[in-house]
């Protein structure tokens, strides 16, 4: 017996069955596609599509003078995150080919993010932005499902807005006017001309900055993929210039916009947006003759997008 025993092997203090650890693994698993979800949604957009919906709230509330309901608020903008983190993974999944072709690191290009559980999230995430935004209100939904709707179209292969640049221009524009909207909506208000004025100028310069900026650098895997936008067709230097010029006229836009409205926010938005549009211009054309980096644009316009927003919110907590 004593023989039998120490021919035993010791007891492992760790359990050994076969379905050991399965939860915990599941859940590092859900927790890695989340992240990875959340990283090829770009998190800078993301947090840049609530705050156009703040905006648009905040702006209405104030020019009508409403007290706005702060559960539709709140649960107008979760729907707004989901339906932008659905639309982004969505045109990460369709964007593949051009991503791997330019080298980019993001997670699904780069293998860290697989293409089925990327389809997953983003019917997840559409059903509970669709969700949410039937909690604030129906005309919070209407304009959830048009932004999903626009997203998709962007991105679908059988129509693609993406393709062309004068498509991709008029559907990016169209989304951040219906996010603006969207906050209009969550506050029940109507459309006062300071809301329609910050919202046709900064809707209009995602369609003709953001859009065209951000293939810059890209047009090897651009032309690869049978795409035909601006820097494909008419070569960088030529989308660099029409950036440049698209931030000067919506800086002087904003700015007759707000001597006509008169009212503070709008008033230190365009002041901000003036100079945010010469920082446009001197980072496209410094790079006319291929220097510096290709996103610089792009990145500078993201910059004044975000300065704009938070100035004027800024001026109405002051006024």
């Amino acid at each position: 017996m004593t023989q039998v025993l120490a021919s035993r092997p010791p007891r492992s203090s760790a359990p050994v069955t076969a379905g050991s650890g399965f939860p915990g693994a599941r859940l590092r698993r859900t927790a890695h596609t989340v992240g990875g979800c959340l990283r090829e949604a770009r998190p800078l957009v993301q947090v840049m599509f609530v705050l156009r919906f703040a905006t648009g709230a905040l702006l209405t509330a104030s020019a009508a003078h409403l007290r706005p309901n702060t559960a539709h608020l709140l649960l107008g903008a979760l729907a707004w995150w989901a339906a932008t983190v659905s639309v982004y993974v969505f045109n990460g999944v369709s964007d593949l080919c051009e991503d791997r072709a330019n080298g980019s690191a993001r997670p699904l290009a780069s293998g860290r993010l697989t293409e089925s559980a990327a389809r997953r999230a983003v019917v997840v995430t559409a059903l509970a932005a669709l969700v949410f935004a039937g909690t604030a209100g129906w005309r919070v939904a209407e304009a959830t499902a048009v932004f999903l709707t626009l997203g998709y179209m962007y991105s679908a292969p059988s129509i693609a807005a993406k393709c062309r640049s004068w498509s991709a221009s008029a559907v990016t524009c169209a989304a951040a006017g219906t996010t603006y909207l969207a906050g209009l909506a969550a506050c029940d208000g109507p459309v006062t001309s300071e809301v329609a004025v910050f919202a046709v100028v900064l809707s209009l310069g995602v369609g003709l900055i953001a859009a065209v900026a951000k293939d810059l650098g890209s047009t090897r895997g651009d032309a690869l993929a049978g795409r035909r936008t601006l820097a494909v067709v008419r070569g960088e230097r030529s989308a660099r210039r029409f950036c440049a010029a698209a931030g000067g006229a919506l800086a002087l836009a904003l700015a007759a916009g707000a001597v006509w409205v008169r009212q503070l926010p709008l008033e230190a938005a365009a002041a901000v947006l003036a100079v945010g549009a010469l920082c446009v211009a001197g980072r496209c054309l410094a790079g006319q003759g291929g220097r510096g980096a290709p996103r610089a644009p792009y990145r500078s316009w993201m910059v004044t997008q975000y300065a704009v927003h938070l100035t004027a919110l800024t001026a109405l907590v002051w006024a």
